[in-house]
């Protein structure tokens, strides 16, 4: 029975230097394989170059996310939104809203805007010379039609209307009498004041008494000052 126990160790020994050996001549063939020659590249498989293509894809697109990121920084073209309330026709009102406002802890700016609003129409003949004028006002006065007066640069004008109906049974009237007159909207130039409110905040709430005894008045959204 010693003597089975010595010759299974001795096989052991024996086969675990003989791999010993296999590992060792192994290496030496790949240290000694030779170099490639210039110009060979080496086999690559399809599985690798899907990896290699994602990942150059990946840092492209890192990069240019990065890029624009530096460029501009979130919400660097987002524009603040605040809000203003008008327009008042008259300072007082003004003056009387700014302070409730104020009261409530408001940050305001008042600003002015000037617009045209419609006012009427106009029928008038255009300038002309003297010698026209003199006989457009002889022809009205021979048919009784007083509704006119000659203006500085040779027109006449043939009276001013609220509405629109009325000023085209004028323009009809004066074509009647051979004149070849001319219709126009006026306009008037009117000042606004509005209330910017320094908030970048909802403050509909605070401003719903106000609106309500104000009911000319209207919130919108503007640019935050």
């Amino acid at each position: 029975m010693k003597y089975l126990v010595y010759l299974l160790v001795l096989a052991n020994v024996a086969y675990l230097g003989w791999n010993i050996h296999l590992k060792q001549t192994s290496g030496e063939v790949v240290r000694e394989l030779p170099a490639l020659p210039a110009g060979v590249a080496t086999l690559v498989t399809l599985q690798e170059l899907e990896k290699e293509k994602a990942q150059t894809e990946q840092a492209k697109a890192v990069s240019e996310v990065e890029t624009l990121t530096a460029s501009q920084p979130p919400g660097a073209g987002a524009a603040l939104v605040c809000q203003a309330i008008g327009p008042f026709l008259a300072m007082e009102d003004l003056q009387t809203v700014s302070e409730n406002l104020r009261l409530q802890g408001l940050q305001l700016r008042q600003r002015t805007t000037e617009v045209q609003k419609p006012n009427g129409f106009w029928v008038y003949l255009p300038s002309m010379k003297q010698e026209q004028v003199l006989q457009a006002v002889k022809t009205l006065e021979e048919n009784k039609d007083r509704e006119y007066y000659v203006g500085k640069g040779n027109f006449i004008s043939l009276g001013t209307f609220e509405e629109l109906s009325r000023a085209e049974i004028r323009l009809a009237e004066t074509r009647k009498l051979g004149f070849d007159p001319l219709l126009e909207a006026r306009y008037q130039v009117s000042t606004e004041y509005w209330l910017d409110i320094v908030e970048q905040k909802p403050v509909a709430d605070e401003l719903n008494g106000i609106l309500k005894n104000h009911p000319g008045l209207k919130l919108q959204d503007s640019a935050c000052p």
